[in-house]
């Protein structure tokens, strides 16, 4: 077996089990067509567009899936939060000063740019330009990994503890969530950004600043923290709230859900990294939240219309 049958076989794995009978064969056919002569690496790179179609189509990312629609409405918020948790970043290191700076100016110039990264995509999101969202995603996520692990190297020159990693991990679980929406989303619906989209990445500039302040401050700069339990409770509510929307074929609820989802998942994550035996108490309502989402996404790609997933997806 060749690498670019080993390739499509598992990029068609990735389509849901009743497309990919009905078009599985059609599929293989283009791909053989449009990969014919061609080297391993472009084979593989064909495989891995059309297995992301067919992701994106398992869990119902597409133009005409409500959970596709929910996280495009949701895109602007998050985008702006992932630059407000980048912008406190830059700002604390701006306040703080950096130690150590005369003897590591590369590391403390990398942070700045990474720290950045989130604040141009913002800035080119507002004037309906998602492309640097989209690309500098996976940059953008090692804001504040990267911030912990040359600030602590800066200062001490060593390599930072455990219970530093878990903390400032958890510390960056948000940003990164928010950070990863805009490339989820369909890009198709990713264009023209109207006067309540730069409402939205205004509000979210504004959460993730002073959200992100609140669990630093109470996560990592001190032994107390914010009672997880009316934030977990208000998760709840917006799952329920998110379900009986979907039901209905409402995208606001969902999207609602999905804006704020990731800084409660901040506060739980700081939660298991402070005190592991303590956070087992929320494990329930952490169970009955997660399975609310996974139920709510699971009825809105069943209920779905025909659209753009009717259609193959391109491979040239």
């Amino acid at each position: 077996m060749t690498v670019s049958d080993t390739a499509l076989r598992a990029a068609l794995r990735l389509y849901p089990a009743a497309y990919r009978s009905e078009r599985g064969a059609e599929l293989s056919t283009v791909f053989a067509e449009t990969t014919a002569g061609a080297g391993a690496g472009a084979c593989l790179r064909e495989a891995f567009d059309l297995g992301a179609y067919g992701l994106r189509l398992r869990l119902g990312l597409t133009p005409a899936g409500l959970p596709g629609r929910a996280l495009a409405a949701a895109a602007p918020f998050a985008v702006g939060a992932a630059a407000g948790q980048a912008g406190l970043v830059l700002a604390v290191t701006a306040k703080e000063g950096a130690p150590g700076l005369d003897a590591s100016r590369s590391m403390w110039a990398l942070l700045m740019l990474l720290s950045v990264l989130p604040l141009a995509s913002l800035a080119a999101a507002l004037f309906g330009n998602w492309r640097p969202a989209r690309l500098l995603a996976l940059p953008s996520v090692t804001v504040v990994p990267a911030a912990a692990v040359l600030g602590y190297w800066a200062a001490t020159g060593a390599v930072p503890p455990f219970s530093v990693l878990a903390a400032v991990s958890a510390f960056s679980v948000p940003g990164v969530l928010w950070s990863l929406a805009v490339p989820a989303a369909p890009a198709d619906l990713l264009g023209r950004v109207s006067r309540l989209g730069r409402s939205a990445m205004l509000a979210g500039l504004l959460f993730g600043f002073v959200g992100s302040g609140v669990q630093g401050l109470t996560r990592i700069g001190s032994a107390g923290g914010p009672a997880s339990a009316p934030v977990l409770v208000l998760g709840l509510g917006l799952a329920v709230m998110a379900f009986l929307g979907a039901r209905r074929g409402q995208v606001a609820p969902l999207a609602l859900l999905l804006a704020v989802l990731p800084s409660g998942l901040g506060i739980v994550a700081g939660e298991l990294a402070g005190n592991l035996r303590a956070s087992l108490a929320l494990l329930p309502v952490v169970l009955v939240v997660g399975v609310g989402v996974a139920v709510a996404l699971r009825s809105t790609r069943e209920r779905s219309p025909a659209g753009p997933e009717a259609a193959l997806p391109s491979v040239e």
